[in-house]
């Protein structure tokens, strides 16, 4: 199947430059030239780091000595083996969970917001206000919400004659309420990408399923769903990576405290490489990080198959 892919992927790259060699002069150098500046900053800012971390995953470097040691598959037996690894783990699985209920209520809102309401685009403004907020900011907000003594939430149960909400107990709990954060943040995202799916779907067929005696959840079902297919799966692979890349919750709030209970993998990468000066060790982190994105893409792609 991947061979497969791959050799399809080349077709079209063959097909692709068949067709520039159809064009004339000047549209093919505009072409080029539109292409080669965007190319060469993504080769300078994203492939060429991610090629250095994966070497540095097979040194042993402190970041300082201009000496690095070979070691080998060291750093990833080291992290492998650490039971931390696993916690943060498990950590970063309460944000993928969060972010698959952020999805579906993403989908909802769009779904209402699409219809015939009154001040749809007052509610549109308002969910996804949060989004253009500053994330450091945002995180900075919520360590006030979920301090037990001054959050303003407890000040109103108080007066109302209510016990305060320990919404930070030192506990596993506490990564829920830390993916709350973007959750609340990011549903307002992935609510204007679904909306703009929505309103590309053909208002015909709801009309003919309405004639046909459809209800308003078999139209959901049969029409809405599988015309957005595709962004629902660009949706979910920026949503995957962001709950299994968050960090700046945990990094404000708790520090990935108490006991690393609620650390995630980029703010253990950042403690491993900026506080025990083991740069191998966090570049191999980041690497198996990225195999474990990858290995969640791949499950999601394989259930939300599109027919070719």
């Amino acid at each position: 199947m991947i061979i497969n892919r791959i050799i399809f992927k080349l077709f079209n790259i063959y097909k692709i430059v068949n067709q520039l060699k159809n064009l004339n002069k000047d549209k093919y150098v505009i072409i080029i030239s539109f292409l080669f500046f965007p190319l060469l900053l993504l080769m300078m800012f994203s492939y060429y780091p991610a090629l250095k971390q994966f070497e540095l995953s097979f040194l042993r470097w402190d970041g300082f000595s201009p000496t690095r040691e070979f070691v080998g598959f060291d750093n990833y037996i080291d992290v492998l083996k650490d039971r931390e690894t696993l916690m943060t783990l498990q950590n970063n699985l309460v944000y993928l969970a969060v972010m698959l209920v952020q999805t579906a209520l993403a989908l909802y809102l769009a779904i209402v917001l699409d219809g015939w309401i009154k001040a749809k685009n007052f509610f549109k403004a308002v969910i996804f206000l949060p989004y253009i907020l500053n994330g450091i900011a945002v995180a900075f907000m919520f360590s006030y919400m979920y301090d037990f003594d001054v959050s303003p939430i407890n000040e109103i149960l108080r007066s109302l004659g209510f016990k305060g909400i320990h919404f930070l107990n030192g506990n596993y709990i506490d990564n829920l309420a830390l993916a709350g954060i973007g959750m609340w943040r990011y549903t307002g995202l992935s609510m204007v990408i679904f909306l703009g799916a929505l309103q590309s779907i053909p208002k015909e067929l709801y009309e003919a399923a309405a004639i046909d005696g459809a209800g308003y959840w078999k139209m959901i079902c049969c029409i809405t769903i599988p015309n957005i297919k595709r962004i629902l799966n660009v949706t979910l692979l920026l949503g995957i990576n962001g709950a299994m890349q968050a960090y700046y919750e945990a990094f404000v709030i708790t520090r990935g405290g108490p006991a690393g209970r609620t650390h995630t993998f980029i703010t253990s990468t950042l403690e491993i490489a900026f506080q025990f000066r083991n740069y191998g060790k966090a570049s191999a982190l980041a690497v198996v990080l990225l195999f474990i994105i990858l290995l969640i893409v791949f499950i999601q792609r394989s259930f939300l198959k599109e027919s070719r």
